[in-house]
């Protein structure tokens, strides 16, 4: 059994590697199943016994983007605490540029794109939470600023990949945080 699952896991990788190449070079919508299993160099069936769609696929891979956005939500070396930590992101932004570019770009993938929203929002979120039991006030809702949050961080990093990065990475963090601020 240990072996079988082994081969899952490869089989599993081996597409999502076809599929995060593709990406970069095709872009999302125009990638065929058969594209994916050419590239993957698995059966047809294969493919179908994990995976209904390429966006089944995609959705798969999302977990480990979510977990890949923790990970780099690191706080600001500078000692600033932001309620949401951009420097960290903005290196791994910048160490993959061209598959970010693809995958949350202005033409990004909304799946991609909504995902990602949805983990800095809970960051945000728990973070304003945390700073609200430790006394900080605010007026404005809890969801309210974690969405702004969250959705400023998104448009900014599209922004900046758009754009071929014209500024380093902690050049965005300074700037995000200065502009995010009062938030």
């Amino acid at each position: 059994m240990a072996s079988n699952d082994r081969r899952v896991r490869r089989t599993k990788q081996r597409l999502h590697e076809a599929l995060m190449s593709l990406i970069v070079e095709k872009g999302y919508d125009k990638i065929t199943v058969q594209d994916l299993i050419d590239r993957a160099d698995v059966g047809r069936s294969t493919f179908y016994a994990h995976f209904e769609t390429k966006d089944d696929l995609l959705l798969s891979g999302l977990e480990r983007l979510t977990t890949d956005i923790e990970l780099h939500l690191v706080d600001d070396p500078s000692g600033a605490e932001a309620i949401l930590p951009s420097l960290g992101v903005f290196r791994h932004v910048a160490d993959q540029h061209e598959l970010f570019k693809a995958m949350i770009g202005s033409r990004g993938i909304d799946l991609v794109h909504q995902r990602a929203q949805e983990a800095l929002t809970d960051r945000a979120r728990s973070n304003i939470e945390r700073r609200a039991a430790a006394g900080e006030q605010s007026d404005i809702p809890v969801e309210a600023r974690a969405a702004f949050l969250a959705g400023s961080l998104m448009t900014f990093l599209a922004w900046w990949v758009d754009n071929d990065m014209p500024h380093t990475p902690e050049k965005m963090a300074d700037m995000y945080r200065r502009l995010t601020a009062s938030a």
